[in-house]
């Protein structure tokens, strides 16, 4: 948020509707998403260089973390509770 709000406001308001987009998905398919690499299940924004990672539990639905899709490719995919 803080790069893109360097660049633009309305570029980072961008930004975080495409988050909440993707958790939107997310909520209403969390079975319907592929799997990464990690053995965690993907959504891809669509504007922006950045997926979400995230693993349905019995009575929840847990986001791993929201990461750029070229940096640090590890990051966030070995956090407990998963």
């Amino acid at each position: 948020m803080d790069y893109y709000g360097s660049i633009s406001e309305l570029l980072a308001q961008g930004f975080w509707d495409e988050i909440r987009e993707g958790l939107k998905a997310i909520e209403l398919q969390p079975e319907g998403h592929h799997f990464d690499a990690s053995g965690l299940r993907r959504v891809n924004l669509a504007r922006f260089p950045f997926n979400i990672l995230y693993v349905v539990k019995a009575d929840r639905i847990r986001v791993q973390v929201i990461r750029h899709n070229s940096r640090r490719p590890g990051f966030g995919t070995k956090r407990k509770d998963r």
